[in-house]
Parts: C-alpha cells; structure tokens; sequence
C-alpha cells in the first residue's frame, strides 16, 4: 500500500503542479483510497442487483505562501450481473487540476457543479435522493469541461461555474450563507444551452435550507424552470437521525413537468443503515405516489432495496 501511494503521490504532483516534489513534505496532502459495493433491488417483483467499485486519489502541493495545487481523479467501475447483457462500465467521476488561494479556489476538469453544494442539503440518502436534478447538466453532481470558482468567507460561500463540454455548455451560481450554527439557507440557478440527447434548452431557479442539531438532519430544496423547454417544479425534502452506529432517514423527491411526463418523479422512501469502520450496511423501500407504478419506470414504482459497501 506504501507503494501504491508514493506512486500516486507523484502522479497527482505531475497533475497539478510541474514543480518538482518537495523535500519537505509536510507542505503535501496526499490521500487515496476507494470503495466496493453491492446493491439489491427488489421492483414490483422484478429483482436486479449492481456491483460497483471507485478508486480515487487527491492531494495539495504548496507552491509558495500564497498559492496551493490542488487535483482529484477518481474513476468508477460498475460491473454487469448474470442476467445483464451490458458489458462492464467504466467512467470518471472526477478527474481535476487548480488552485487554491486566499480568494477562493478556482478548478477545472470533471468535478461538482456551482449548484452542487445546495442540491447536496437534501442528496443524502444512501439511494433514494437527488433524483430531481439529473437532466440538467448544470444542475447535475457533476459535469465534463467544467470550470469552478469557490469562495467562502465567514458564514457565506459563493460558488460559480462553466460547462464547455460541447453538448452540454452552461453554468450556473450559488450562495449560501449561514444563519445560526445549525441552520443554512442557499440559492441558485443553473441553464444548459443543450444536452445529449436533445437541443433545447433547460434552466432552474432553487431556493434550499437545512437544519442540523447533533445527530438530526432536516433538509427542503424547491426548484423551479424549464427542462427541454418544458416547465416543471420540483421539491426534494430529507430528514435523518443517527443514534450510536445506526441511522434512520426519510426522503421525498417530487418533480412535475408540464409536456414531459416521462420525467416525472413522486416517491416516498424509507432507509436504515449500520456503519461500522469502513463498513456500511443499510437497506429501505420507496413507495411510488405518482399514478404510474410500472416496473418499466423506475423511479416511479414501489422497490425494496438492500446494499454493502466497504471503504478503504
């Protein structure tokens, strides 16, 4: 394992930085790690199950007392089960290079979106949240070709971003601020000039709070625009409480497009999950509210779940 870091060391230095490696290094951050996984899901009687692994390496290299290297790779591999006929998947969750300063930090490559810390106050649950905020590729986790600005100052942090990926060009902004040590408040707004799959253009307004004491979380995030040139409104809400190495959470995702139906998400799901070292145990079942509970729509049908996952 020694190995495996020093040789990863290196090659995030080359990515971020051409200075040569210091002798000093206590002025370098470097991590890796990754995770394995298994999930089941039982849909209106029809069973599928997911296997997945990411490996992922970061670090920071100071390059004087004002500016630090930064960079992140992490790639994940979704591998297919007997009965799939899908070959095995590989893609990059994230793969960037920046810096940092006393003026924010300013990145670019495959990496989180301006609006990704306000969709993540109510992205919490094991599986059944942030379902409402995928087919904007401004709005999504994370996009391609994507530069972002960072800053926080105090009790307010403001992010803002680009996507140049050529199918996808956008960008968005948010601002958060926090109000008392246990609660936040965040706006934003995200638009896509196109996506891959068709040429018209999304945009979305969101309005987001969150309250946290010791171990209770409580979450809202409403949306509001357009996706494929279609309105629609969303309205994602979260609430989780941990007690000793368990943790309970309720999620409720709910978006509506006006033309679009086949986008519509209505669901209400329940989860527990035991964590214990690098090792998380948990399972929950999602109740469809919308009319269409076929197993052909996903989101939309009632589903048992189960998974594992070791982190390393």
């Amino acid at each position: 394992m020694n190995n495996i870091n020093k040789a990863l060391s290196l090659t995030l230095t080359a990515l971020v930085s051409t200075a040569a490696v210091a002798d000093d290094k206590n002025t370098n951050e470097f991590s890796f790690g990754g995770r394995v996984e298994a999930q089941g899901f039982l849909t209106d009687s029809h069973y599928s199950d997911e296997f997945t692994a990411r490996l992922h390496g970061q670090g920071k290299y100071q390059l004087n007392d004002a500016i630090t290297a930064v960079g992140k790779v992490e790639l994940e591999s979704i591998f297919p089960n007997s009965s799939s006929n899908r070959n095995l998947e590989d893609y990059t969750r994230y793969a960037y290079a920046g810096v940092e300063t006393a003026y924010g930090a300013l990145t670019y490559g495959t990496q989180d979106n301006a609006v990704t810390y306000l969709t993540d106050f109510t992205d919490m649950a094991e599986v059944y949240s942030g379902y409402t905020n995928t087919h904007i590729a401004a709005s999504d986790d994370r996009a391609k070709d994507t530069l972002l600005y960072s800053v926080t100052k105090g009790d307010f942090k403001f992010n803002a971003s680009a996507n140049f990926e050529e199918s996808e060009k956008g960008g968005g902004v948010m601002v958060a601020y926090q109000l008392r040590p246990d609660v936040e408040v965040s706006a934003g707004y995200a638009t896509t000039e196109a996506t891959d799959f068709f040429s018209d253009s999304s945009e979305v307004y969101m309005l987001g709070a969150r309250y946290t004491k010791d171990s209770f979380l409580l979450s809202g995030l409403v949306q509001k625009g357009s996706v494929f040139d279609d309105d629609f409104n969303a309205v994602d809400a979260f609430a989780s409480y941990g007690f000793g190495e368990n943790t309970v959470s309720l999620s409720y995702n709910y978006l509506s497009a006006d033309a679009r139906k086949n986008l519509d998400v209505n669901f209400l799901a329940f989860e527990y999950g035991r964590y214990f070292g690098g090792v998380a145990l948990y399972t929950g079942y999602k109740v469809a509210l919308g009319t269409d509970t076929s197993a052909l729509v996903r989101e939309n049908a009632d589903e048992f779940m189960f998974g594992a996952r070791y982190a390393f």
